[in-house]
């Protein structure tokens, strides 16, 4: 047999065998191929490629987040304010605006011991120049603004804590009798343990002028007794004397037209005066 000379060369590779061709020899005719059966195109669907997926790779389960932890150095939230059963008490300004519309109120209807029950024991009540101190002086007070008809009507109240101010005007059948329907005003008033301590009331500069100018033609056309001892026991005249704060001697006009706040005058037996001003 004669030996076989290879080299290289090319390889094909067929369904039936394989054919080498080498240097200087040609290659045998191959047999005809046998066709092959066909089978239709396998077509992947969403389906499919899911179950190839998951049967072909394993997927690893998703790790579930561990639950957020409060930080160390942050603040805990405030909680929530619950309902609460309890009813909620009045605080000091409400208690101090209502306590003044009782006072206004019982003024008004001229309710003598409804006023002094607003009181402490040691209050004091200046309506310059007057000035009154303790239940038995401002008892006084109440009882001749009572008698009078005194009315006062409050405007808009600024309340801090345990002090009222409001403006007000003040009508009474004292200042109707001379000349005066009304007088403009400041009033105020300071708590003490949910009472009155101080109680003040100023007229404005126009309504002070026009009320010493009434009160004066009063005294002297009228001769209506203005001045009296603060006891009410004493009533004086025009031609009386008087001292003021420094010991000086001062006439019955002269009190009678003192700037507001310039008292308190006195008698010269050392008693204090007080001024039926109608308010």
């Amino acid at each position: 047999m004669r030996p076989l000379k290879l080299c290289y060369g090319l390889i094909f590779a067929g369904a039936l065998g394989t054919m080498i061709a080498a240097c200087g020899v040609s290659p045998a005719s191959p047999p005809a191929p046998t066709s092959l059966p066909t089978s239709p195109p396998v077509v992947l669907t969403p389906t499919a490629v899911s179950s190839t997926l998951s049967t072909s790779t394993p997927v690893a389960p998703p790790t579930a987040s561990p639950p957020a932890q409060p930080s160390p150095t942050a603040p805990p939230a405030p909680a929530a304010p619950g309902p609460t059963s309890e009813p909620r008490l009045p605080g000091p300004a409400s208690e101090t605006a209502t306590l003044a519309a009782r006072f206004e109120a019982a003024i008004n209807s001229g309710d003598v011991e409804g006023v002094l029950a607003l009181f402490v024991p040691n209050a004091e009540v200046k309506v310059p120049p007057d000035r009154y101190v303790g239940l038995t002086q401002i008892r006084n007070w109440i009882t001749y603004l009572a008698a009078n008809h005194f009315a006062i009507e409050p405007g808009f109240r600024t309340v801090v804590g345990e002090r009222a101010t409001w403006p007000a005007e003040v009508r009474s059948d004292y200042l109707d009798h001379i000349g005066l329907p009304s007088l403009l005003g400041t009033a105020s008033l300071i708590l003490n343990n949910g009472l009155i301590q101080n109680y003040t009331f100023v007229l404005t500069e126009e309504s002070a002028h026009r009320h010493r100018a009434a009160q004066l033609a009063a005294s002297e056309v009228l001769q209506d007794p203005i001045i009296v001892g603060q006891d009410v026991a004493n009533v004086y005249g025009f031609n009386d004397v008087f001292r003021d704060g420094t010991g000086q001697l001062v006439s019955y006009r002269d009190v009678l037209t003192a700037d507001p706040g310039s008292g308190p005058f006195y008698d010269l037996g050392g008693e204090p005066i007080v001024i039926r001003s109608g308010i």
